[in-house]
């Protein structure tokens, strides 16, 4: 009786036999898939393995290889546009400067003015010293003003050189038969009266 429960014991219980290879094989799956998905176990939390990595380095040097080759040549273009720019300027300058100097020269073309080179070169000095900021007009009233106080003061000159002259030609001087230029011989207080007499009739 006891043999026969022993028996049915021993064939109701489950033969319970593992394979170690296969549950080893399946726990370093199960790791590797889950490293895979932790970001923490991932390189710089971004890439699954040093191939990646080395991929995505790649894939910046040639994209930071485009990068610097268009801003080359973005700064190639702004250079050029600059010195366009610089020389549209400088031709506009220039034509704003021959268009005052062409409005200038047909208001005061006059023979005092534009006609008369030594002006020209006075405005040429002063065009180049202020450029747009001369005022022609101010100038030239400066200019007249200077010449207009310089002929005065020549008129004055000449006009009191000219009283003067007149006044010593109405002067009328007679000639005295008794006058001479020799010096006397002795001085006032050595003469006597009657030789002072005789000095003065000989001057006089």
């Amino acid at each position: 009786m006891e043999e026969n429960q022993k028996n049915e014991a021993s064939v109701s219980e489950p033969k319970t036999t593992f394979d170690n290879s296969n549950a080893e094989a399946n726990e370093q799956t199960s790791t590797t898939e889950g490293q895979s998905s932790d970001p923490s176990e991932l390189i710089l939390g971004k890439f699954k393995s040093v191939e990646d990595l080395t991929k995505a380095y790649q894939e910046l040097e040639k994209f930071q290889g485009t990068q610097a080759k268009e801003l080359g040549n973005l700064r190639q273009n702004a250079s050029i546009l600059g010195n366009i720019s610089q020389a549209w300027e400088k031709e506009q300058s220039i034509r704003d400067a021959q268009n005052d100097l062409k409005a200038a020269a047909e208001k005061y073309n006059k023979p005092e003015y534009f006609q008369d080179p030594s002006f020209r070169e006075i405005y040429k000095e002063a065009y180049l010293a202020l450029g747009k900021n001369l005022d022609t007009d101010r100038l030239i009233n400066l200019i007249d003003g200077y010449v207009s106080s310089r002929i005065f003061a020549y008129k004055q000159a000449q006009s009191a050189k000219n009283e003067t002259q007149s006044a010593i030609d109405g002067m009328n001087f007679e000639k005295n038969n008794k006058s001479s230029l020799t010096p006397p011989k002795k001085r006032l207080d050595e003469m006597t009266p009657q030789e002072v007499d005789e000095l003065l009739d000989r001057i006089l």
